[in-house]
């Protein structure tokens, strides 16, 4: 008697979802960390607290009946935004890209909509993941990862495994004190990581700067707009401009410095970039290696990797799906 043919196994999917402060970028992410189908959406955070949370269930909602692959639907939704997060209930407890989140059970909520199983972590802990999965990371069981946007997130893979902390979220490696007598940050503290090597500190510094002499490095033809951005200034640093180069050159210090205490800390193997300001590396990596290589006495430098992100973009999706994948298998 012929044994009847098994008909092949289809690898299990999720959608991923990272939840940006100005954008939402979703895909549908298989098992094997192939990514499908991804878009992008305004976040709209002027909406308010319910009417986003009715826009990102739509969303997702949009997204999985646009499925390309109807016969093998995701099984699970992952999502990924800023903040603390209580990842057993699944709840965002506040939110920097959120101002008015407090205490919103996002998981149950998305799940209560789309009948789906959701898993949700925070945002860096999910671009750590993606990198470890399909990214830069893939050889590395112990490294950091760090997102240079408009703050700087920040994930830590130890044993192979994402690295929560007793506080449950991961760590703030964005609020390493490296100036002690510096600006002051956001979080209360002073001379933190962040003040120094994320765009959104580095446009306040520029834009006061611009106060004092609004022509001396803004392309003139941008010299009419009343904002700027990251990009705006890493472009005139490309041209020569020397405000410009300094606030560049004082980020890959600052970074520097934070990469080399995280090594003699933690005995890492090396360190992932990411986030749009990442793009910058070309300026920021001569100063940032230089001021490396000074602080790093324990350790010989050229055995830590130093790396720019894969994903880039496309890793908080990617690792939001991984996440929600992982914690599926596990039941």
């Amino acid at each position: 008697m012929r044994s009847r043919a098994q008909k092949p196994h289809k690898p299990l999917r999720a959608l991923g979802v990272d939840l940006g402060g100005t954008r939402i970028k979703v895909g549908v992410v298989d098992e094997q960390g192939r990514l499908s189908n991804l878009k992008k959406f305004s976040t709209r955070v002027d909406l308010g607290r319910e009417a986003l949370i009715r826009r990102i269930i739509r969303i997702i909602q949009r997204s999985l009946s646009e499925d390309a692959d109807p016969q093998n639907p995701p099984a699970a939704i992952g999502l990924g935004a800023a903040g603390m997060i209580d990842l057993r209930k699944g709840v965002v407890l506040l939110s920097p890209n959120f101002p008015d989140w407090q205490q919103i059970p996002l998981a149950r909520l998305v799940s209560e909509q789309t009948g789906l199983p959701t898993f949700l972590d925070n945002d860096a802990n999910a671009i750590t993941y993606g990198e470890k999965w399909v990214g830069a990371g893939i050889d590395m069981n112990n490294f950091a990862c760090l997102t240079l946007g408009t703050g700087v997130g920040s994930g830590l893979m130890l044993g192979g495994r994402l690295w929560y902390g007793s506080q449950g979220s991961g760590p703030e490696i964005g609020h390493m004190t490296i100036h002690p007598k510096g600006r002051r940050c956001l979080c209360g503290n002073r001379g933190c990581l962040e003040t120094l090597a994320s765009a959104g500190w580095l446009v306040k510094m520029a834009t006061k700067k611009r106060g004092t002499n609004p022509l001396a490095f803004i392309n003139p033809l941008r010299k009419n707009r009343m904002a700027f951005t990251s990009k705006d200034l890493y472009l005139q640093a490309l041209q020569g401009d020397p405000f410009c180069r300094d606030l560049f050159e004082n980020l890959g210090e600052a970074l520097g410095i934070a990469i080399a205490n995280l090594i003699h800390i933690l005995s890492l193997e090396g360190v992932v970039l990411g986030g749009g300001l990442s793009r910058a590396a070309t300026i920021f990596l001569p100063s940032l290696e230089k001021e490396f290589k000074k602080r790093l006495t324990l350790v010989p430098p050229e055995k830590i990797k130093i790396r720019l992100s894969r994903l880039q973009e496309k890793g908080g999706v990617l690792g939001a799906a991984g996440i929600a994948l992982e914690r599926l298998n596990k039941g």
